[in-house]
């Protein structure tokens, strides 16, 4: 098989990328590994060594087992040395008087543990379809692709009659996204103010029964083999799907540094605050003093179940209720737009989402602020609503 053209675009001689790494749209920066990685035609990735200045391929894990499941032998431990080799190392090791430490007895290898990206979902409602299944848990990280038919990998469990359990398998691409899912869609409603669709998410077992989904229980599964050219294209893809769904992207590398560095805190920001709407009405707020501390308390505590949260900011002067809690970590935004958006509070659906920067809000004492700012200082609005609120303390209003 013909060698895969590696790509051509090389550092400058300090080191530093060159303009062909800005301009070619096969070359993107990996914020994870801080690396530069190019992208063929084919799905082929790359990672560019600044030390060697040379571009080396990029070895996926998912690449890996599914090329070591093709191969692999019943019986055999494809991790064992072979044995002239163990003999030749027992042999150098005998023969090695230079060295500081004396002959070893057996020594444990130490193994890695394996990832587990699946998903067990019960409780889930008799007439739930795939579609619907596919769109409710996508929110958490991107689906792997089924390897028959290219799509997305959801076993839907059936009894010996043919109907379905209301349990379902759903597998990630990354582990992560299991970890998400057990944290935000447990306990939850799978069709949002249907109290009889509450799940229960937990993360999936490799010995789940797969007699329910049409198979015979019992019987081994049968061998599969692996195409390694579609299993590259399949990873390549789901790559290319995380890298887009990235909310917090690098800035457009066409203007100067500065002004990247400050598109890049700007953008962390956003990602980092999340608006929630239809939280209360003005008339609530006139009628209780003691509504805007009790419902910030309370959003606060709420949200902290999800990260640390920085800062609650309410917005007193807008009629369709906003409030802004601003998270120290960008995961934490996102867990709370999932969490939120879609419940219901006093009788409204909230509506969550991620604040991007460009809409103002108006509060008490500080005219119109750009709800990014979410200052901590106690504004004189709101020392004249706890003045009010102890005037109505006194007057025996806790009673």
């Amino acid at each position: 098989m013909a060698e895969a053209e590696k790509p051509h675009p090389t550092a400058g001689e300090d080191g530093n990328p060159s303009q062909a790494f800005v301009d070619d749209p096969h070359i993107s920066f990996d914020k994870e590994s801080g690396k530069w990685r190019y992208e063929t035609d084919d799905g082929q990735e790359f990672e560019y060594d600044m030390t060697a200045r040379a571009w080396v391929p990029l070895v996926d894990e998912e690449l890996v087992r599914a090329q070591q499941a093709a191969y692999a032998v019943p019986g055999v431990d494809e991790e064992a040395p072979a044995a002239p080799v163990l003999k030749r190392t027992k042999k150098r090791k005998e023969m090695d008087y230079t060295s500081n430490s004396g002959p070893s007895g057996t020594q444990t290898s130490i193994k890695r543990g394996k990832t587990n990206t699946k998903g067990d979902y019960a409780g889930l409602p008799p007439d739930t379809t795939r579609e619907e299944l596919e769109a409710r848990f996508k929110v958490c990280g991107v689906l792997m692709l089924d390897k028959d038919n290219e799509q997305s990998n959801i076993k839907m469990y059936a009894d010996d009659g043919g109907a379905f359990t209301g349990e379902a398998l759903v597998v990630y691409f990354k582990e992560e996204s299991v970890d998400l899912a057990i944290r935000m869609l447990d306990e939850a409603e799978f069709r949002v103010g249907e109290a009889g669709t509450v799940m229960r998410v937990k993360r999936g077992e490799f010995t789940h029964k797969e007699g329910g989904a049409g198979g015979e229980a019992g019987a081994p599964p049968p061998r599969r083999v692996v195409d390694k050219k579609k299993a590259t294209a399949r990873i390549a893809k789901l790559n290319r799907q995380v890298s887009h769904g990235c909310v917090d992207k690098l800035a457009d590398w066409d203007s100067s540094d500065e002004d990247d560095a400050e598109k890049s805190r700007s953008a962390t920001t956003r990602t980092r605050s999340v608006l929630l709407k239809h939280m209360f009405t003005l008339e609530q707020l006139d009628e209780d003093a003691s509504l805007l501390l009790d419902l910030k308390e309370e959003v606060r505590e709420e949200c902290e179940t999800l990260g640390e949260v920085t800062n609650v900011v309410l917005y007193d002067k807008e009629p369709e209720g906003i409030m802004m809690i601003k998270f120290k970590e960008p995961l934490s935004a996102q867990a709370c737009v999932i969490k939120m958006n879609g419940r219901f509070f006093d009788g409204r659906r909230v509506v969550a989402t991620l604040f991007d920067g460009k809409v103002k809000f108006k509060r008490s004492g500080v005219g119109d602020a750009e709800g990014g700012e979410l200052d901590e200082g106690a504004d004189e609005a709101e020392k004249k609503r706890l003045d009010a609120f102890a005037e109505w303390l006194e007057e025996g209003g806790g009673k």
